[in-house]
């Protein structure tokens, strides 16, 4: 509700301020009119280009370019009725022949409170007491001009309200009547002058005087009573003169002097005492100056109770007395910066206890005594940076309670203490920047030299900034990520490893919860190893961590891919590998009988391999020749996948080597175990092999057999005698075509035994000519002779 009412007021106060512009406008025929929130003139007087700019009841500023006379009765008017203006300003124009007043009045502005006369260009004519008459409400004015040597004394006889006067010039001459009708002046700025001297009655009538300035006005001396008679003063700026000395009693008349600056003079020295007389004395600012002066006199700051802020800076010091800053207990901030101060005397800061601001840096300290800020217990503010110093004690920084701010920068540092910080548990910025650090201590240990890691922020957190920048570390400390630190600067080291060794795993939980929001890494010999790559990637996963310095890491894009290459690599691996295990063991659960039985036969053939010569087992196939279309087809392309089987078909009587192939075979007959015989067992063999024998002695035949393995396979005509023969099998020795597992049981039975080496060996040589011309012909295979189909089947329906 708030902001729509003040955009509602400012949209009105626009308004009216555009509205009071066009209305303000004149219809003057030299001048162009325009502008938006002010009104903008853009004059031809005479030839002369001449820009005003105004807002109504607040300014108007003139500007005249490249113009060295006005007629300024030929000025617009600026306001139709009279008006007063806060200030009204000339720049660059020409002095009027009349007085300002008049030009005001034509112009249509009735008073001023402020009025600025500023030109660069060397003026024709003087100012004169005419140009400030009719100007009695005149409070401020600034005379900035070149080309004036001479103000007359009676010039501000007419503006005695004037408070604030500021005259800039070049090489003008200050009478002691001057400045006599000002009596109600507050702020006189005198600068940019060739005033090598000045009365010391100059200043003298200003009893309301409270700020004077005489900055850069090249002064090379002052009277002693200078300052007599402006007992109000309160800022005083000497500033950018020539002066090489002062009166030891010059501010004692300024007894309510606050701010004193000087700097930029070529002071030598300074006088004992200088202020003993200004209690009120707040801020002394003594910079560059240009002799050195090297020693400080005693007790200079001291006995001063409202002193607040010192700053001495690029003067050259190089002995500051113990007792400088002595009962002055109310200073807040001391600045000793730019110098050549070696040492530091214990008990100068003893009794700033209020001090909150401390810059020492680009001193020459090489060592800082252990009790040197014990009365600092305020302290925030602690600039170090830039000396010399190379050790720094544990109970230096003890007393530092309040320090938020630390700047060890530029300094020869190789270690510090392990409990340096160990009382501090402010939320610091801290920098040891450019130094030599390597948080490491050597001991020698049993003619042993071990080497100790340590870090001094163990136990520092919440750090703003830890700024271990151009170092000598080879290390990080698991502190440096996990203490809840804001920034984090290691950058310019010879770090290879981010995440340090002692670091583990768990404490990565901690930077989840307390992420740093900017970290500093380059110009490290940082390794471009998976470990560095996806801990850089878990830091920025945080959406509040940032790495302004990532790209400058000169590793090639795919060190980084690579590592989630690997890594995905692995855990396919391991999902592969999962699954393969669970299903085999699936697998197992569902086949454990038939492995368990798997096993035990390949264990079996393992113990009894000794009993064989030779791998291949010689498998003999008889089978009626009805059904050779059905053993062609079924049965001996399967045995011929074993490479233990080698297959032999028994000729028919038709064949040319059947003689012969019987006589080979009977040799081998006589060892039960030279050979197996497989019998393709169906009614058609039934009825061509035996069929003039008794079914008793079929059974009996076929259940005395010896190292032959009968298949019953139901081809063929139906038949009584086959059926009684099926069910009445010896299950050792035959099998049914159609029981499970079929071809395993047969490859089982038929390489329980192998042939006698010597039987095999003549057997394969005799059979090798006709087993090649079988398979050549595809109909190798011998033939039962036909049987008397009838016959059989008379005799052995009338014996079952």
């Amino acid at each position: 509700m708030a902001r729509k009412l003040m955009r509602v007021v400012s949209a009105a106060l626009a308004l009216q301020i555009i509205c009071a512009a066009q209305l303000m406008c004149p219809s003057d025929p030299n001048c162009v009119c325009g502008g938006t929130l002010a009104v903008e003139l853009n004059c031809n007087i005479d030839g002369h280009i001449v820009k005003i700019n105004l807002l109504p009841g607040i300014y108007i500023n003139i500007k005249c370019e490249n113009t060295t006379s006005l007629d300024y009765n030929k000025l617009p008017k600026c306001a139709n009725n009279l008006s007063s203006f806060k200030s009204v300003s000339f720049k660059d124009c020409p002095l009027p022949k009349s007085s300002f007043k008049d030009v005001l009045t034509n112009m249509g502005v009735s008073k001023t409170m402020a009025l600025i006369f500023q030109n660069a260009r060397n003026l024709s004519g003087y100012f004169d007491r005419k140009h400030f008459s009719g100007l009695q409400d005149l409070t401020k004015l600034l005379l900035s001009i070149n080309g004036v040597t001479h103000l007359p004394n009676n010039l501000f006889m007419d503006i005695s309200k004037l408070t604030w006067l500021n005259i800039r010039s070049n090489s003008i001459n200050l009478s002691e009547e001057l400045f006599k009708p000002l009596e109600r002046l507050e702020t006189l700025e005198i600068s940019h002058n060739h005033m090598t001297n000045i009365s010391s009655n100059l200043f003298s009538h200003l009893s309301f005087l409270r700020k004077l300035s005489l900055w850069q006005s090249n002064v090379t001396w002052f009277s002693k009573d200078l300052f007599s008679g402006v007992d109000v003063l309160e800022e005083l700026d000497l500033s950018s003169n020539g002066l090489n000395e002062l009166p030891a009693s010059i501010f004692k008349p300024l007894n309510k002097l606050k701010k004193l600056t000087l700097f930029s003079n070529k002071f030598s020295s300074l006088p004992e005492n200088l202020f003993k007389n200004n209690y009120e004395l707040e801020t002394v600012v003594f910079l560059n100056n240009d002799v050195k002066l090297r020693d400080l006199p005693k007790n200079l700051f001291g006995n001063l109770p409202k002193l607040k802020q010192i700053y001495i800076q690029r003067s050259g010091i190089e002995n500051v007395p113990y007792d400088v800053f002595a009962n002055s207990s109310q200073v807040t901030n001391i600045s000793l910066a730019y110098n050549d101060i070696k040492k530091l005397p214990e008990p100068i800061f003893n009794d700033q206890i209020n001090l909150l601001e401390l810059d020492l840096s680009f001193n020459r300290l090489k060592k800082l005594d252990p009790k040197l800020f014990s009365s600092l217990v305020r302290l925030e503010r602690l600039d170090l940076s830039h000396n010399s110093l190379d050790i720094i004690s544990g109970e230096t920084f003890s007393s530092l309670l309040s320090l938020i701010y630390l700047n060890m920068e530029h300094n020869n540092l190789e270690t510090i203490s392990s409990y340096l910080f160990s009382n501090n548990k402010q939320r610091m910025s801290i920098s040891f920047a450019y130094n030599r650090l390597t948080f490491e201590e050597r001991k020698l240990i049993n003619n042993t030299c071990e080497v100790k890691r340590f870090s001094p922020f163990k136990h520092t957190y919440n750090l703003h900034l830890l700024n271990l920048s151009h170092n000598s570390f080879k290390f990080t400390s698991k502190d440096w990520w996990t203490n809840g630190h804001e920034k984090l600067d290691i950058s310019g080291n010879c770090i290879t490893h981010l995440w340090g060794d002692e670091i583990r795993d768990e404490d990565y939980e901690i930077l989840v919860k307390k992420p740093l929001h900017e970290v500093w890494i380059s110009q490290n010999p940082m390794n471009c190893e998976c470990r560095n790559h996806l801990f850089l990637d878990f830091l920025l996963s945080h959406p509040v961590t940032k790495i302004p310095d990532i790209d400058e890491i000169h590793c090639p894009r795919w060190a980084g891919e690579i590592c989630y290459v690997k890594f995905i690599i692995l855990i396919s691996l391991l999902t592969t590998v999962g699954t393969l295990y669970g299903l085999i063991i699936i697998l197992f659960l569902m086949h454990r009988k038939s492995i368990n039985d798997a096993l035990k036969k390949k264990f079996f053939a393992l113990t009894h391999s000794s009993d064989s010569k030779h791998e291949n087992t010689n498998v003999i196939i008889k089978y009626s020749d009805v059904d050779e279309e059905f053993v062609l087809k079924e049965v001996l392309p399967v045995l011929r996948t074993h490479k233990n089987l080698k297959i032999h078909t028994s000729p028919t009587k038709n064949s040319e080597n059947a003689e012969s192939f019987i006589n080979n075979f009977t040799t081998c007959v006589k060892d039960i175990y030279k050979y197996k015989t497989l019998v393709v067992f169906s009614p058609n063999y039934l009825i061509t092999t035996y069929s003039q024998v008794d079914i008793k002695k079929i059974h009996t035949a076929m259940m005395e057999a010896d190292n032959t393995i009968h298949v019953f396979v139901d081809s063929g005509p139906e038949n009584s005698v086959y059926a009684f023969l099926k069910d009445q099998r010896d299950i050792r020795t035959s099998i049914v075509w159609s029981e499970p597992n079929f071809w395993d049981k047969v490859v089982d039975k038929l390489t329980e035994r192998i042939k006698d080496e010597e039987c095999d060996t003549e057997l394969g040589q005799k059979d090798q000519v006709f087993v090649d011309n079988a398979k050549e012909s595809d109909i190798s295979f011998s033939k039962l002779p036909e049987p008397n189909i009838y016959d059989l089947n008379a005799l052995t329906h009338g014996q079952v």
